[in-house]
């Protein structure tokens, strides 16, 4: 099987005028059927995880790329790309990766169809777009820009090709796997988790809790003075990426910090004690080195009280691996039903168990209920589908291992 090179049809021009937009809203509202739609991002090349590219095709309109850079700061509603196709369903591939940044720019589409979630509901071995637009509908595609800088502009030619191909045959696609999902009687199930998805992830993030704790090792660390230091740096670090749209590791790899905070064994380390540190002779670090000392002064200022725990505050749930010490009933239930799980995703072939079994709400109906019904799970937020297969699951290894202690 050769690779596809070109799309189906020429490439249009780059949609970066209000006059280029009114011809892609009119094309696509007079078009019919499911919109499919991707989105390029700039990953490692930008701190913000905004879209620079956007994929649009439908049948009847052909494919559209379309410059959302082009349309800020002026009266352009991106969001007219939903009002134009109705309440047609939008056919994304992973959408979880593409709906935050969507939303950033108004576009909410009523309904989604995940061809990533609907592959794993059906248990395909492989479910990136490559593998599935290669096992079912014979197309060969080169995945050869996903990591380039989509904020670079002008967009090469080769990049556009690249872009237009995603959404090329993604409605043949959805086609083919949504009529496996009817056969198989799982349509109703990609609807639930499809439904689920999109208002999670078309909702404004919510603020991470200590996010400097996602400093690589940074849990090797021994005292409240280091991991103070390494807070410290991680938000100044932070600041200047913002203002500068650039990666945070550009300006202070996470193995600096890390040097750093480990120099603060009994003291704030000292501007002489910095110049040692192999990761801040690197040209993006020298050139903030006053920042880097303004961010330690700031440490030696910082009462000790103030200083970070070395643990992170514990939100939500204990871990199973806890509930022996804290709660032995729901431990006790949670070893009878934990088995269970796998035999039933493979039962339901070889879906992955916590598409069936989602670990957050079913451990929260496991922790606090000593009966779990159907009413349990969904309350504890079980899709209703993953609810029909566990409730009885669950009933029964309870009721099992419970005759068998007596």
């Amino acid at each position: 099987m050769n690779y596809v090179e070109t799309s189906r049809e020429p490439l249009r021009p780059v949609v970066d005028t209000v006059e280029a937009l009114n011809e892609a809203l009119g094309a696509l509202s007079a078009a019919t059927g499911p919109v499919a739609f991707d989105t390029e991002r700039a990953h490692g090349h930008r701190y913000w995880p905004k879209a620079y590219l956007l994929q649009i095709r439908r049948e009847g309109a052909g494919t559209w790329l379309i410059d959302p850079v082009a349309f800020e700061g002026t009266q352009a509603r991106l969001s007219s790309l939903v009002e134009a196709t109705g309440d047609a369903t939008w056919i994304i591939h992973a959408a979880s990766q593409d709906l935050p940044c969507m939303q950033e720019i108004g576009i909410i589409p009523p309904h989604i169809f995940d061809t990533e979630m609907a592959a794993r509901l059906l248990g395909k071995p492989a479910a990136s777009l490559g593998a599935l637009l290669e096992a079912e509908v014979g197309i060969k595609l080169r995945k050869a820009h996903s990591a380039d800088n989509w904020s670079k502009r002008p967009l090469p030619e080769s990049w556009l090709t690249y872009a237009a191909l995603d959404v090329d045959y993604l409605l043949e696609l959805a086609s083919a796997l949504g009529a496996q999902l009817e056969a198989t009687g799982r349509a109703e199930w990609v609807e639930q988790e499809d439904a689920e998805t999109l208002k999670r992830f078309s909702a404004p993030p919510s603020p991470k809790v200590d996010p400097w704790r996602r400093v690589k090792e940074v849990t090797t660390l021994r005292t409240p003075l280091q991991y103070a230091v390494a807070r410290e740096l991680w938000r100044e670090r932070d600041q200047i990426a913002q203002k500068r749209d650039k990666p945070p590791t550009w300006m202070l790899p996470d193995a600096a910090i890390l040097e750093v905070a480990r120099l603060a064994r009994d003291a704030v380390p000292t501007r002489d004690q910095l110049r040692q540190v192999r990761g801040l002779n690197a040209k993006g670090a020298v050139r903030y080195l006053n920042n880097w000392l303004a961010a330690l002064d700031r440490v030696r200022d910082l009462p000790t009280s103030q200083y970070p725990p070395r643990r992170a505050p514990h939100v939500g749930l204990p871990q199973p691996r806890n509930w022996d010490r804290i709660n032995p009933e729901a431990a006790q239930r949670w070893n009878r039903i934990r088995p269970v799980l796998d035999v039933l995703a493979c039962d339901l072939g070889g879906i992955q168990p916590s598409l069936v079994a989602p670990p957050q709400p079913l451990q929260e109906a496991i922790y606090h209920h000593a009966e779990i019904d159907r009413d349990v799970l969904l309350s504890a937020g079980v899709r209703p589908w993953q609810a029909d297969f566990l409730a009885p699951a669950i009933a029964e290894a309870l009721s099992a291992n419970g005759a068998a202690d007596d």
